[in-house]
């Protein structure tokens, strides 16, 4: 029991690491959030921001821990901020007049702001995302601040009859959703006050203009232990080249994949990391539209997990029979390790990287054709 005990605290320790609380008066109140910079933060450097919003009744402390999205940070090299919302919730348009009531997307905003003055962020690489409550809150900032926020993400989260009804963009908004079929709190299927899954995801295809044949693709079902599947679908086509983005989670309840955290009677998908794909769909996206990056979670992508790991690291891919060459490198790109494995379609290989200090690593995955595939990752001790 005692080692259980230790090993919790270590693990909450890593993930508080570099993380500090701010007060903002805004309006009549005193508000807080919390601010995790990544590891080797320099403020000679310009760096991505994402609002990660806790859930209803929740608050930012647990977000930080249930998502594990400063270890994302850490391996990926953005900002998160985890603002605490009044009374342990978001004003997303369940209650009252929409519009009326707590001023949540004027503190998002005010934030923005607070940080732009304080830390060295990138003001066209602002992006929201959050869990259930939260989520619906990234919806209604994409509806009402999308002139900062350049996509969001929404896991377990949907859009309320108001948001849906009022919501008027300035722009197309790249969104991402992340929900399970049998989510017993926001129902996959909506309920009074909350538009099902499927709507959401036709609302933001018409108002991204997206004409393009919807891509399915299976997520390699890398636990079967879970009782879930999932699948990754891609609505492409949209305007000015941007993509919505849809993991439907087949027997999934109302978590958070890929968390350490298992929520009793819901389960949680063990095949990808919402924390990372979240990061990987943003890191397409600024303001003014797609990012040149093309190492993006995809039908030919890899996984990586867990991720911060200890001793092991597994990687699956869906490239067949390939022989491959894995080399990690620190931060400083001395090569601490290498292998030369053969992959085969949607199996686990594992890695053994107990050799490793405590740090953040990348690691490069040569293809026989000569095209590389770099992913971060951190081990903790």
């Amino acid at each position: 029991m005692k080692k259980i005990v230790l090993l919790t605290l270590t693990l909450f320790s890593f993930i508080l690491a570099h993380s500090q609380t701010f007060n903002i008066y805004f309006g009549t109140l005193n508000r807080d959030y919390i601010v995790h910079t990544p590891a080797g933060y320099n403020s000679s450097n310009q760096y991505p921001l994402v609002f990660n919003l806790h859930g209803y009744t929740s608050d930012a402390t647990q977000e930080q821990f249930y998502t594990q999205m400063n270890a994302t940070s850490d391996a990926n090299d953005f900002i998160v901020v985890y603002p605490n919302g009044i009374a342990n919730a978001w004003n997303s348009g369940f209650v009252g007049t929409y519009g009326t009531g707590i001023d949540d997307v004027g503190f998002i905003s005010a934030i923005i702001d607070s940080m732009n003055k304080n830390f060295s962020i990138n003001l066209n690489r602002v992006y929201a995302c959050g869990m259930s409550n939260g989520g619906y809150q990234s919806y209604r900032l994409a509806c009402e601040l999308s002139n900062r926020i350049a996509a969001i993400a929404s896991v377990t989260g949907s859009m309320t009859d108001s948001t849906y009804f009022y919501c008027n963009p300035t722009r197309p908004v790249p969104t991402m959703q992340v929900h399970g079929t049998t989510d017993g709190t926001v129902n996959y299927n909506g309920f009074p006050g909350s538009k099902p899954i499927e709507d959401v995801i036709q609302f933001w295809s018409d108002h991204n203009l997206c004409t393009a044949a919807v891509e399915t693709t299976a997520v390699p079902n890398i636990n079967t232990t879970d009782n879930t599947t999932a699948d990754f679908i891609q609505i492409k086509g949209c305007t000015l080249g941007i993509e919505n983005w849809f993991y439907k989670v087949y027997n999934g309840g109302h978590t958070w994949p890929g968390s350490v955290v298992d929520i009793i009677g819901s389960n949680t998908n063990r095949d990808f990391n919402a924390s990372q794909r979240i990061w990987d769909f943003f890191n397409r996206y600024t303001l003014a539209g797609p990012t040149s990056i093309q190492n993006t979670s995809s039908s030919t992508d890899m996984l990586v997990y867990p991720n911060p790991t200890s001793n092991q690291l597994q990687i699956t891919t869906n490239d067949n029979n390939q022989a491959v060459d894995i080399v990690i490198m620190d931060l400083l790109g001395k090569s601490k390790l290498q292998e030369y494995i053969q992959v085969a379609n949607g199996q686990a290989h594992v890695l053994d990287v107990s050799s490793l200090d405590a740090g953040n690593y990348i690691l490069h995955y040569k293809l026989a054709d000569g095209s590389l595939i770099t992913k971060k990752f951190a081990v903790i001790k």
